[in-house]
């Protein structure tokens, strides 16, 4: 973990916690051992929830998408505090009040948290099957794109540049009935390269994209 700072300033708010506890002279009552107990356990659960979306190797997305569980998370250590604040100054609060309150205040907080994570999880898994049904289209313009450069043939040029147009044109998204009809077009542009008639080869490559965008669109 190479940026420490969420840490250190988890740590330093424990501190002052602890400072707050023990150092203000007040009646250590058992309502207030069950508010400490349970603001020690959301320090802790703040720590994990930093770790898991600020700490963890995520690309910034990521990150970003987790920031509203950490903002619940944040929101769920100060509202525990301020139970524990009451629980310390009113001596007279019954146990069963302060177990109430603070177990109230930690499933709340929990189901927000886990509710929350399980959405930023669904738009990320969204996300990376719609990146993956976009490679395709990426992956054979480039490979296109390239035969266009290399060649020297200025017609030649010429159609494999309009054929990486209209690849670039072309609906990005994917299907997996499309699957064999888009391995038998990236077939035909691999061998455009070495085919004895390269403007042959690619007009059956635009046939095939050509079909390809039509029964894409059928599919919507």
């Amino acid at each position: 973990m190479k940026n420490k700072t969420p840490y250190i300033v988890i740590a330093i708010l424990f501190v002052m916690f602890n400072v707050i506890a023990f150092v203000i002279p007040t009646a250590k009552t058992s309502a207030f051992w069950i508010g400490y107990a349970f603001t020690v356990i959301a320090f802790a659960v703040q720590a994990y929830v930093w770790y898991a979306t600020i700490g963890k190797k995520k690309d910034l997305k990521s990150k970003l998408l987790g920031s509203s569980v950490t903002y619940i998370g944040a929101v769920y250590l100060a509202v525990q505090f301020v139970a524990f604040l009451i629980f310390m100054f009113v001596s007279s609060a019954p146990n069963w009040c302060a177990i109430l309150v603070c177990v109230m205040i930690l499933g709340i907080s929990a189901v927000c948290m886990i509710t929350t994570n399980a959405g930023t999880e669904m738009i990320t898994a969204i996300e990376n099957k719609v990146a993956v049904q976009r490679q395709f289209i990426k992956d054979l313009q480039i490979e296109v794109e390239m035969l266009a450069e290399t060649e020297t043939d200025s017609e030649i040029k010429l159609k494999l540049t309009e054929l990486a147009k209209k690849i670039r044109l072309s609906d990005p998204m994917s299907d997996p009935s499309l699957s064999e009809l888009e391995n038998e077009l990236s077939d035909k542009i691999a061998v455009i390269e070495k085919s004895t008639d390269k403007a042959r080869t690619i007009n059956e490559a635009e046939l095939l994209l050509t079909k390809r965008n039509k029964v894409l669109k059928s599919l919507k």
